[in-house]
């Protein structure tokens, strides 16, 4: 279920988009708290004549509600979702105007709340603090008592672990590190993996997220596999006779690699010009 928050002014285009059709293929009015109101029309002229003697800019409350796509929610559930919410946002019981419309689109079912932050008792506004992250709590809590499903964050989809690393720019994936280009022996350069993001990555915009990540991570904390030895790397060419070499200069050229022979007596033996120079 996903549950978005928004704080808004406006009673006549709140009263009109919660009434109109438009694409959705049902409106169905849920609730009205005042018990002096029939319509919507009638119940938001009554939000306003509360409002009006505030300094509120803004004294709308609007909340909808998303169960999954699968998903139907009863009016019974709806209020109990309804009432959480204003357990998190601190609006006393029965002490703030709503109205909850349910629209049907695409075969999907939503639920729009308004509140009026006026309240009846005091006659002033409240500002439901964090009520974003309210929302996402309550979402999470009601999950949980309602049997509903949860939502699948954008980085699952893709994959992606999801973890976020703060910088000068704000929360950035860094779920791309676990990418390892298609040849092994360049791994240790970053500058080689940005390179073969564009060409093999299969997410697009894989190479600007991750060189934006290397901008704000230091290097030295980037776990990077260890230098696969040059001559291993190239056993295979050299197997295959395309270097020139033959199997004893193969043979002292690895032993030098390994360090079980020195450069200077690999070159005393088979010459400054070698091939080795020309690989």
């Amino acid at each position: 279920m996903i549950i978005k928050s928004h704080i808004r002014g406006g009673f006549r285009s709140a009263a009109d988009y919660l009434k109109e059709q438009g694409q959705n293929e049902k409106t169905r009015l849920v609730e009205i708290s005042d018990p002096h109101a029939k319509t919507l029309d009638e119940a938001f002229r009554a939000m306003w004549a509360v409002a009006e003697g505030t300094k509120a800019k803004k004294p709308l409350h609007h909340v909808s509600i998303n169960p999954m796509k699968d998903e139907r929610l009863t009016d019974k559930q709806v209020l109990r979702i309804v009432e959480r919410l204003e357990e998190k946002y601190g609006y006393a019981k029965g002490d703030h105007q709503r109205v909850i419309v349910e629209h049907i689109k695409d075969g999907r079912q939503h639920f729009h709340v308004m509140w009026n932050r006026v309240s009846l008792s005091t006659g002033r506004p409240i500002y439901p603090y964090m009520h974003k992250k309210q929302s996402k709590i309550a979402a999470r809590e009601m999950e949980i008592e309602l049997g509903l499903k949860k939502p699948i964050s954008k980085a699952a989809r893709f994959g992606f672990s999801g973890t976020k690393a703060r910088g000068r720019g704000g929360a950035k994936l860094v779920g791309f590190l676990n990418y390892s280009p298609p040849n092994k022996a360049k791994r240790e350069n970053p500058a080689t993996i940005l390179t073969g993001l564009a060409k093999s990555a299969p997410m697009p915009r894989m190479e600007t997220a991750l060189r934006r990540m290397l901008g704000f991570r230091p290097l030295s904390r980037i776990k990077l596999s260890p230098i696969e030895p040059y001559h291993l790397h190239h056993a295979p060419m050299m197997k295959g006779n395309t270097s020139g070499m033959g199997a004893e200069q193969l043979a002292d050229y690895i032993a030098a690699c390994d360090g079980k022979i020195t450069w200077k007596q690999y070159f005393e033996k088979w010459g400054a010009k070698s091939d080795i120079l020309a690989l």
